[in-house]
C-alpha cells in the first residue's frame, strides 16, 4: 500500500515539474511572422549593403550579453546613413560564456549583408525582425553579389532563391520612392 500512496504523492509533484519546464521553455522561444519586403523597407528607417568592421561584445544594462557590430556603408537604399553604422545584435561570447540566439544574426569582420535597420538607442540601430532584415551577401562567379531571398518576402520571390543585390536594392528604392507620394 505505502509504495503505491507515494506513487501518487509525486504523480502531482511530477506534473507540476513538468508543467513548468514547458511554460519555461515556452518563454524563451521565438515565433517571427514573415514581411514581404514592402512591409520590411517600411518597417526600417534604414536600409544598407554594408561590411562589417569589428564587432565588440558587451552586456547590455539589463544583463544581457550583446554585440555592437561596426559596418561600413558600401551603398544605401533608403535614408541617409553615417559613413558607419553601429548595429545592436543578440548573442556573443563574455566572460567565458557564449550566448546564441537562434535565427538571430551575428556579423564577423568581413560580413557584407543588405541590413535593414531601426534605431534602437542614440546612434545605435537594431536590424529589424531579427534575421528578417539581414541579407548575407555572397559573390558569385559571373553573377556578380548576390542574396539569399525568402518566399517569405512577397509574390515577386515567390520562387525564392537568389537575386543579385542591386536588384534588391533598386526594388527597396522603388518601395521607398512609392511610399514618399
Amino acid at each position: 500500500m505505502r509504495a503505491h500512496g507515494r506513487r501518487n504523492a509525486r504523480s502531482p509533484a511530477l506534473a507540476v515539474l513538468v508543467a513548468l519546464a514547458v511554460v519555461a521553455t515556452d518563454a524563451r522561444a521565438l515565433t517571427l511572422a514573415a514581411m514581404p519586403l514592402e512591409e520590411l523597407t517600411r518597417s526600417a528607417s534604414l536600409v544598407v549593403r554594408a561590411r562589417c568592421t569589428e564587432r565588440e561584445v558587451v552586456r547590455s544594462a539589463s544583463g544581457r550579453v550583446e554585440s555592437l557590430a561596426r559596418f561600413e556603408v558600401v551603398e544605401e537604399a533608403k535614408g541617409s546613413a553615417p559613413r558607419v553604422v553601429t548595429v545592436r545584435q543578440l548573442g556573443g561570447r563574455l566572460d567565458g560564456t557564449e550566448v546564441v540566439v537562434p535565427g538571430a544574426p551575428l556579423s564577423e569582420p568581413g560580413d557584407e549583408a543588405v541590413l535593414f535597420l531601426e534605431p534602437h538607442d542614440g546612434d545605435v540601430l537594431t536590424v529589424v525582425g531579427l534575421a528578417l532584415g539581414y541579407m548575407p551577401v555572397a559573390v558569385v562567379p559571373g553573377s556578380g553579389a548576390v542574396v539569399r531571398v525568402s518566399r517569405t518576402l512577397g509574390a515577386e520571390y515567390a520562387a525564392g532563391g537568389v537575386r543579385r543585390v542591386n536588384d534588391v536594392l533598386q526594388r527597396v528604392r522603388e518601395i521607398d520612392g512609392l511610399d514618399r507620394r
